[in-house]
């Protein structure tokens, strides 16, 4: 049966309407076209429009919109209808329709099977899985009568999603029904876009922002081009003139996504080539104006070069008071032969400029912060007005709140201008008191709390006040109230400046008292809350994100924060259009009672349709997918696709994580979401420099011969009991290897070398033991030569094997198992001769060791202002483990922080609690009466300890004792007075940690600590806490009594030193110097002294000082 077959094209602004016979035979579809478009145009002209009439016409402005011009068909005509929607893309993912001429529009319709059954819908080009809903969404539905504005509905549905690039339908009428059919062509987006063929990660970041290719989105012809383009215009800006870009696109037609490689050879860098200088006075000869701004010639080109160049010379002009200077490039220009920048600059050094102040004396540097002129380069009359509102302010701060301020500019256009601010500073005043009055609902401190206004005090000595502050005042605290439901709050001011005592006698500062009263109102309410609009399967979880609840104080900002919850919670679970509008209502019974309704527009629901993964190469798929928090078939999540990309960058495997969703401009009901990483470099070597200077330090000297012979000890050396202030500097080197095998885990080498210590030390890392988040896995072993204390020098050959266990945020445990051989450098040893060759023998030391963090520090660790910190710390080392001695260890560690006060101090405190008991026999048990641990001497001399002594405890420095040196702290040797720790310590250290103040030069930068240190180290642990009662040694005249071989004194008592410290904020942390003054240092005898000196009584310091990073806990 014959056939007639009418097409509707909609697309770049041009619509088609045609009729073409459908027998077979007929010529091209194309020559169609242009034969019954001439055709067409011909028969408007002439005869207007009839039955059969073919035309072009030019839709109204949306296309999708209006009626649609078509062309009668007999009614017994069995006939297929089309109507189409396209947007232009690249040739090869599908034609594009061609531009032809418009004509008049035809006013019939062509809808003619409008009423028809529609008994089946197709869809071709674009496939939907089984579980995409996508065509049920659609207004025309199978089996329903068919409607033209249902069939435009759909259209404009489907063109909406974003999968389609064009989109046509047609109609196939069979008796008394038609099929649809819905065809198009696919829409492409950005895939994964790679830069190859450059080395630095850095300029490869560069270059890929550079493309404008942004992945998810949709792909456009010309933008792979644009690319190129654009990594070549960010070569340039670094410095390379002649790169070679090529880029290969490759279409992954399952994920509907185009993958593009950029394939880069920078070429040469560019070198500094001519340097031209323009301007009627520059100021600068041109060899002048090349070395200010660093244009070396033949220095290398970089991004930085014209910027930083300018910069210099524009300081260079402010220096010379040249505020009006002008500095700029024309232009640049590359010479391909010599492989050089040519620059052309024009500079002008403009008037002299003298910015002057009458009345009042200011340094250099705080005028220049104060007059902005120096900072923008030029003088206008608002730069000149903010410098006069910035030094009336200043002044004001300073207590001359009656302070004016004027300006003028004498020779303005002149070779020579001068900017006088004369100052009248009027009285010093101060505020003597700031007085609240009428409020009810807030107490006083919660509303200064907010204002800035303030009396007087030891950190203010005039007060702070200006009318701006005020009025900024007034407006806090209306706004406090409205925040709670007062919103007919009225506040007002009054201030009283008095000069003159209440005996008449003048002041010599004006005092001033500020009151502010309130009028509260009446207080609203909230009555009922309600929402709207909700899915009755998620108002459970709704509600309880609800912060307004009936009865309580009205407030806007609770609503807002409402809302922003109900939000969060929709886009967390795929309903990125949801809207939500807050409707209020005041109760007729109760005025003061207001009904509020959210409203809420849901939108539809988006859910993940697949998860594309890209670029993992070495790296097993499954440690990626483990950190997937996005999955198939979930709600789309934008909150977990930024926790998928945080948790792959904690893997420390990539370089650059990128989480998109793909068309997500489409209105789509299932989306594809993109995860692309780029893999690290597996090798990685990394290097600093460092330094602690502090007292107590280890130093070198010389001795004499005949105490080196004496002690067992080599010539040359010496050092002090004490130590003594010194700068210890290191310098370390590690190198890394990650995804071993694939995985996260690594192998590093870690070598720190320095006066102090030298260490080298290999480990091996897995921080998802078993693929579980929470447990970590650890094996390391190594060398270090250490020397934290003044008696000697250990070095230490171990291995540890380490599982860290994190069972929740604030709690950590640590199992391992240590085993070292340790040893101590006889020629360093500083105790007894006769104990030397005991002391120094090398010990195996081995057995298992347990540790728990309890840390809730806040903000942060290094610079905690509340929470706490606790620490417990068990080691046990047996024979049974192997062990050569046997002890056991507990360290334990409690630290809290409270900020009080309106200035925000910090109370800290710290408390450290160790004991160490050894079991098993005495290695220093002897039966030579010459030795120092012979009899009575071996429970009375610390150094006959039975631990070995680099495993004893210690305790003095910059995060223990400041009252001691490195180690210092606790029992010494009785012949040589060094320090040889003990079997338990206690020291507790408490700190007020001052509000920084602002200070000249540094602003707040600075703030300021006072402390109090006490504690010690004890030889026996049942002399700790007996020993809190001793603020002096026991029987300290028997240390003086140095006529024996080996001295007596006794160490049991609390040394308590007291001090100040400062702490400069950083970004890494507060910089800290401490100085420390001890109250009851000890006395100790030296019977053998290093200098050869006779004996003598000797005591460790009063004064020391420590400068480090980080707070000292």
């Amino acid at each position: 049966m014959a056939g007639d077959r009418v097409v509707v094209v909609w697309g770049e602004g041009v619509a088609v309407v045609l009729r073409r016979p459908a027998e077979k035979g007929r010529r091209s579809f194309r020559s169609e076209i242009r034969r019954w478009s001439a055709l067409a145009g011909w028969m408007l002209l002439l005869a207007g429009v009839t039955a059969g009439a073919q035309s072009i016409s030019t839709p109204s402005t949306s296309a999708l919109d209006g009626p649609v011009g078509g062309s009668v068909l007999a009614p017994d005509a069995s006939s297929q209808v089309s109507q189409k929607v396209e947007a232009a893309t690249e040739g090869q993912l599908g034609s594009k329709v061609q531009d032809v001429p418009a004509v008049a529009p035809l006013t019939a319709t062509v809808w003619q099977f409008q009423g028809l059954h529609v008994d089946k819908i197709e869809f071709q080009g674009v496939t939907f899985d089984a579980g995409d809903t996508l065509p049920g969404e659609i207004a025309q539905k199978a089996g329903d009568p068919l409607d033209p504005q249902k069939v435009r509905q759909s259209l404009r549905r489907l063109f909406a999603s974003g999968r389609y690039r064009d989109i046509d339908v047609r109609g196939i009428r069979q008796g008394d029904a038609v099929t649809l059919i819905f065809a198009g062509s696919p829409r492409y987006y950005i895939g994964r876009v790679e830069i190859t063929g450059v080395k630095s990660e850095r300029l490869t970041s560069l270059l890929e922002f550079g493309t404008k290719l942004d992945p998810g989105t949709s792909y456009t012809k010309g933008a792979l081009e644009a690319g190129v383009e654009g990594i070549k215009q960010v070569l340039a800006q670094n410095g390379y003139y002649q790169p070679t870009v090529t880029v290969v696109s490759t279409m992954d037609a399952a994920d509907q996504q185009v993958n593009a490689t950029y394939t880069v050879n920078i070429g040469p860098q560019a070198r500094i080539g001519l340097v031209t200088l323009e301007g009627s006075d520059a100021g600068f000869t041109l060899e002048e104006f090349r070395k200010k701004g660093k244009l070396k010639n033949r220095s290398k080109v970089n991004r930085e070069t014209t910027s930083n160049a300018l910069t210099r010379l524009r300081a260079q002009y402010q220096k010379r008071d040249r505020l009006e200077a002008t500095a700029a490039l024309q232009k640049s220009t590359y010479d391909p032969a010599r492989k050089e920048l040519d620059y052309q600059f024009t500079a002008n050094q403009g008037p002299l400029v003298k910015v002057l102040t009458e009345g009042a004396k200011f340094s250099k540097s705080r005028l220049h912060l104060l007059v902005p002129v120096f900072e923008e380069g030029t003088v206008d009359n608002d730069l000149l007005n903010e410098g006069t509102f910035n030094i009336k302010d200043y002044l004001q701060q300073q207590g001359y709140f009656d302070a004016t301020v004027q300006v003028k500019v004498i020779g303005a256009d002149t070779p020579s201008e001068q900017i006088i601010y004369s100052v009248d500073k009027g009285k010093k005043h101060r505020v003597v008191a700031v007085t609240l009055k009428g409020n009810k609902y807030f107490d006083d401190d919660t509303l200064r709390e907010r204002m800035r206004v303030q009396k007087a005090d030891a950190y203010l000595r005039s007060g702070r006040f200006s009318p701006s502050l005020l009025s900024a005042d007034e407006s806090s605290i209306k706004s406090l109230y409205r925040a709670n439901g007062f919103s007919d709050v009225t506040v007002s001011s009054s201030v009283q400046d008095s000069n003159n005592a209440a005996n008449g006698k003048e002041l010599k500062s004006a005092q001033i008292r500020v009151t502010i009263t309130i009028n509260e109102g009446l207080q609203q309410k909230f009555g009922t809350v309600n929402l709207a609009g909700v899915d009755p399967r998620r108002i459970n979880d709704l509600k309880p994100l609800l912060n307004a609840q009936e009865g309580q104080p009205f407030s806007l900002i609770t609503l807002s924060g409402d809302r922003d919850a109900l939000l969060s919670y929709y886009v967390s679970n795929g309903f990125d259009q949801a809207r939500i509008e807050i409707k209020q209502v005041k109760e007729t019974a109760d005025p003061a009672r207001t009904d509020v309704t959210l409203e809420v527009v849901e939108g539809q629901q988006v859910f993940i349709n697949k998860v594309l993964l890209s670029g993992v190469v070495r790296t097993r798929p499954k440690i990626v997918q483990d950190q997937l928090k996005v999955h198939a078939g979930d709600p789309l999540d934008q909150s977990a696709l930024l926790d998928t990309q945080r948790k792959l960058y904690n893997l420390a495997l990539f370089n650059e994580v990128v989480a998109a969703v793909q068309n997500p401009a489409g209105d789509a009901p299932r989306k594809n979401v993109l995860v692309q990483v780029t893999e690290a470099k597996r090798w990685d070597v990394t290097y600093g420099f460092g330094f602690e200077a502090q007292t107590g330090t280890p130093n070198q000297g010389t001795i004499s011969e005949a105490s080196a012979v004496l002690l067992g000890l080599k010539p040359g050396v010496q050092y002090e009991q004490n130590g003594s202030a010194s700068v210890s500097p290191r310098v370390s080197l590690d190198v890394t290897r990650i995804n071993l095998r694939g995985t996260d885990e690594s192998l590093t080498l870690h070598t720190t070398y320095g006066l102090l210590e030298k260490i080298a030390t290999l480990s091996f890392q897995n921080p998802h033991v078993l693929g579980r988040p929470l447990l970590a896995f650890s094996v390391s072993g190594g060398y270090s030569n250490v020397q934290n204390i003044t008696t000697f020098q250990a070095s230490t050959l171990q291995g540890d094997t380490r599982l860290t266990q994190k069972f929740r945020k604030t709690d950590t445990f640590i199992y391992d198992f240590q085993y070292r051989r340790v040893s101590v450098n006889p020629a360093s040893l500083r105790v007894s001769a006769n104990l030397i060759p005991q002391l120094s023998q090398p010990v195996r030391v081995g057995g298992p060791g347990l540790t728990w963090f309890h840390d809730t520090r806040q903000p942060s660790p290094l610079d905690a202002s509340k929470g706490s910190y606790t620490s417990v710390q068990e080691f046990l080392a047996s024979s049974k483990f192997g062990s050569q001695t046997s002890f056991n260890r507990v360290d334990l560690t409690n630290s809290t922080y409270y900020v009080f006060g309106k200035k925000k101090y910090v109370l800290a405190r710290n408390t450290r609690l160790g004991f160490e008991n050894s079991f098993g026999a005495n290695p220093n048990i002897t039966t030579d009466s010459t030795s120092a641990c012979y009899g009575a001497l071996l429970d009375t001399n610390a150094s006959c300890n039975a631990v070995p002594l680099p495993e004893r405890l210690y305790a003095g420095g910059a995060t223990s004792h400041r009252g001691f040196g490195i180690n210092s702290a606790g029992p010494r040797d009785l012949q040589t007075g060094y320090p040889v720790g003990g079997s338990a310590v206690f020291v507790n250290t408490t700190e007020l940690r001052l509000p920084a103040q602002t200070l000249p030069y540094v602003g707040d930068s600075v703030s300021f600590v006072v402390f109090h240190d006490m504690g010690n180290v004890f030889d026996h642990i049942g002399d700790t806490f007996p020993s809190i009662k001793h603020f002096h040694q026991s029987d300290e005249q028997t240390c003086s009594n140095v006529s024996n071989a080996v001295g007596t004194c006794n160490f049991n008592y609390f040394s308590h030193a007291v001090g100040l410290g400062a702490r400069y904020k950083t970004p890494v942390g507060p910089v800290r110097l401490d100085f420390s003054y001890n109250l009851n240092p000890p006395a100790y005898p030296v019977i053998y002294d290093f200098n050869g000196s006779d004996p003598h009584e000797a005591q460790a310091p009063h004064f020391n000082f420590f400068f480090s990073i980080g707070q000292s806990f």
